[in-house]
This record gives structure tokens, sequence and C-alpha cells, in this order.
């Protein structure tokens, strides 16, 4: 018998992940959308008979060539999605600015450095758009990330102490949670609505919650 219970476990951890069981595979319609207006882009042609020659090509790849699934987040406001687009195109004219006022400007020499940001979600899309966020805004790059950690690693223009890096970090976060609360999870959202009742400052993090996200879930909910 034990053995029998030691197999159970062994077969229950080698189940397939969340992340690719059928109801998720689903969900991958973004992606076949994207797949379809690709279509068409490459033929110059968006009428409606490219278009559903396009979703016919996307779902043939998809299913001959499948991938890993996206995971696309449950959720959209559009409100903070919107603000967000606008908070990012200023980011992008401030950095600029910024970046082109010390290439000019004659004094001391930048310092610059590699400055670790641990982000609150655990979601691979979202955790890739805000390394792509940071990609398009000037002085900033990603060049490396932790997966398990939720962890980027950045080269940043100008950060000459600890003091500098940790202003850059609470940016980072800030951003983080304006893409949460436009188009992230529930499950991220609920992270966020737990900082925003608190008030207290503290980042919240699924990797170091006490009790399970769920429970936030349940009690946004009442």
């Amino acid at each position: 018998m034990a053995k029998n219970s030691s197999s159970d476990l062994t077969a229950e951890e080698n189940l397939p992940a969340a992340i690719e069981d059928q109801r998720s595979r689903r969900s991958q319609w973004p992606m076949l959308v994207v797949l379809a207006f690709m279509w068409a882009a490459l033929w110059q042609d968006m009428s409606l008979s490219t278009l559903v020659l396009g979703v016919v090509f996307g779902a043939a790849v998809m299913m001959l060539l499948p991938l890993p699934p996206v995971p696309f987040a449950d959720r959209l406001n559009v409100y903070h999605t919107i603000t967000f687009i606008f908070y990012f195109l200023w980011k992008i004219t401030a950095a600029t600015w910024d970046v082109a006022v010390k290439a000019i400007k004659p004094g001391p020499k930048v310092v610059n450095s590699v400055v670790a940001v641990k982000l609150r979600t655990q979601d691979d899309l979202l955790l890739t758009l805000v390394g792509h966020v940071y990609a398009l805004i000037p002085g900033s790059l990603v060049i490396d990330v932790d997966r398990p950690s939720s962890t980027l690693f950045l080269h940043v223009i100008d950060i000459p102490d600890e003091e500098a890096a940790e202003a850059f970090r609470v940016d980072s976060l800030d951003i983080e949670a304006r893409m949460i609360r436009g188009f992230g999870s529930k499950r991220d959202y609920a992270l966020v609505k737990a900082e925003d009742r608190a008030g207290d400052g503290v980042v919240r993090r699924h990797s170091e919650l006490d009790d399970p996200i769920e429970a936030l879930g349940q009690e946004e909910n009442s």
C-alpha cells in the first residue's frame, strides 16, 4: 500500500501545470487574433476574407506547432489601462529629456548600476511586459531575469548610491502596480488592493504571503 501511495504522489507531481491544461489552451484566442492580423499585415490587405483566412492559418499554426500557452489575464480595466498608457508616454518623454541632458551636460562622470527589482507578480506575461516597458524607457535595460523569484535585473543610468537604487525600485513597483490595475490578473489585483487598504507602504508579493492569495480574493469579493 505504501508503494502505491508513493506512486500516486509521484504521478500527481508529474501532472502538467495548470498553464498547460485544456481550459488554458481554450483561452488562447487573443493569440489567434494577433496571428490573423499579422497574416493580413503581411498581405497588406485588411479585408474580411483575408482576416478569415488569417484565422484559419493561425489556428493551423497553433495546432501543428504548439507552444506553451500564454496565460492572458482574466480582467481588463479600461480606465486604468488608458491611465497607464499616458503615464508610460510621460515616462518615456521625461526619461528621454533626462538622458539627453546627461549626455551633453559637462560635469562628474555618471555612475551606472545594476539594480534588482523583485516584482509582486508570478505571471509570465506581466513579468515580460514590465521588462519590455523598461526596455522602451531610455536609461534602463533588463539584462537578466530570475523567474522563480520574479526578479528583474536592470542596468540603470545614474544610480550612484543605494538611495537612488531604492528610489528606482519604488518607481518600478509603481509601474507594475499601474499595469496590474489596468490588465493584471485577479490574483495580482488582490495584492494591489490589499496594499491600498493597508496604506502602510509595504509591498505584497505572492512568494512572501503567509495566507494564500485566494483568501485575499474572497475578502475583496465580500
